[in-house]
């Protein structure tokens, strides 16, 4: 792989990552992320092309990855919680 594809890679994740905040819809989808679309158009070949798209969908099963994570650890502390305060005395009225 050529080192200006390499560069460009680094410069898809990076923009990448920083539009994930709020895409929740494209992450829990199929859809491919949309942050990158610019720099993938400019891609100088097919080849060029092929291999940021590649970037793009491994940064994207990896945010996928997370998201999934952070809901299990979030329902998890959610039940948790539920369990402490069936523990707790109810305040008098």
């Amino acid at each position: 792989m050529r080192p200006h594809v390499l560069s460009t890679g680094l410069v898809l994740i990076v923009a990448h990552a920083a539009a994930c905040d709020g895409r929740e819809r494209v992450l829990r989808g199929r859809e491919p992320s949309h942050a990158a679309d610019a720099i993938i158009e400019r891609a100088a070949t097919p080849e060029e092309r092929k291999a940021l798209e590649r970037v793009r969908d491994e940064v994207d099963a990896e945010a996928r990855e997370k998201l999934r994570a952070l809901d299990a650890e979030i329902e998890s502390l959610e039940r948790e919680n539920e369990r402490i305060r069936a523990t707790l005395p109810t305040a008098p009225p």
